[in-house]
């Protein structure tokens, strides 16, 4: 004997108040999964406005597909698009030109030690000499004499 769940049919008033409070704590959660569940019992209510579901099972099956479809083709697109930063901000601090001195046969610049570029010949500058560090990058410095 086989048993059947029914729900009774959900007013489109508290699918509309589900809708609206899943969006509500999407603002508090900002996870951008629960948005698309919440636009999804709101699009439910709008259609049990029009069209008379058998039972709630049918109207929560039909929010959760929506939401799932919603889910799948525009959380990324919309992650991209609130976390994307509205200025390019590249600053590199140790990238920028600068004085170093020589010290133990590197450039002692910013704090760091840096190999010399080795297109450079070390043998041109001694030892202590204040030199323009004109690049930096990964762990050497391209300089030339001031």
């Amino acid at each position: 004997m086989q048993t059947q769940i029914i729900l009774s049919v959900i007013d489109p008033y508290i699918l509309l108040a589900i809708g609206v409070a899943l969006i509500a704590f999407e603002a508090v959660i900002v996870s951008f999964v629960l948005i698309w569940f919440g636009v999804g019992f709101v699009i439910t209510a709008f259609i049990s406005y029009i069209y008379i579901f058998g039972d709630g099972i049918w109207q929560i099956a039909t929010a959760s597909i929506i939401s799932f479809i919603l889910l799948m083709l525009l959380r990324k697109k919309t992650l991209e698009s609130f976390l994307k930063s509205k200025r390019d901000i590249s600053d590199n601090f140790l990238d920028e030109k600068g004085i170093g001195e020589i010290k133990n046969s590197k450039v002692f610049y910013k704090a760091t030690y840096w190999d010399i570029d080795s297109k450079i010949d070390e043998k041109e500058f001694v030892e202590g000499e204040k030199v323009v560090v004109l690049r930096t990058h990964k762990n050497s410095a391209t300089i030339e004499k001031r």
